[in-house]
């Protein structure tokens, strides 16, 4: 099966739609890493603040330690001290899941933001791509029997251009109908050059 057109301005035309489709290909990329980035950024805050919590809650619990030792209200002091480094660290803690979730939530956005039109523009591509090579690959079998070069002509008559039916032929039917070899193989010519293939058999 065919890949690529044996004719140099229809290969041509192949190569730069595949250009095309990776240079889209990328561009989803590059957006789904921006959308990342942007939404990942809104998890900075929470994650300041759960460094800053956690912090307080270790100097705080540092502090009860050092108030444990003051005589009379020392273990009252300590005790206090205690609980409001339990409160920071559980903000901390809560800040930091907060956190956690927007960047989950920045991965699938970002997953999804790249993958849509990958998904659909490589999906296009390829049916196109699969539908040429069978088409090429099937004319080109064709062309080399006379019966397929016969088909292939049948084919020109009814897809191409009068101009190029006429520049064949003065009449072009009934010259495939009398079995003209010369001009069932110019017909069929016709034909896989529209494709892109070279000369039928001769």
């Amino acid at each position: 099966m065919p890949f690529y057109a044996d004719r140099p301005a229809r290969r041509s035309r192949q190569l730069a739609a595949d250009a095309v489709w990776l240079v889209l290909v990328v561009l989803s990329v590059l957006a789904g890493r921006a959308v990342h980035g942007v939404v990942a950024a809104v998890a900075d805050p929470a994650r300041s603040f759960s460094t800053g919590s956690a912090d307080l809650a270790g100097r705080l619990s540092d502090a009860g330690d050092t108030a444990a030792r003051t005589p009379l209200i020392g273990e009252d002091l300590a005790g206090v001290l205690d609980r409001s480094a339990a409160s920071a660290a559980s903000l901390s803690g809560a800040a930091e899941d907060q956190a956690q979730s927007v960047l989950h939530l920045a991965t699938l956005l970002g997953v999804l933001t790249a993958l849509a039109p990958i998904v659909l523009v490589s999906g296009i591509r390829l049916a196109q791509r699969v539908r040429w090579a069978r088409r090429a690959g099937e004319a080109r079998r064709l062309s080399r029997t006379d019966a397929g070069l016969r088909v292939l002509a049948l084919r020109a008559l009814q897809h191409r251009g009068d101009g190029e039916l006429l520049s064949v032929h003065p009449d072009p039917a009934r010259a495939w109908r009398d079995d003209d070899a010369w001009t069932v193989h110019a017909l069929a010519e016709l034909e896989l050059r529209a494709i892109g293939l070279t000369a039928a058999r001769t």
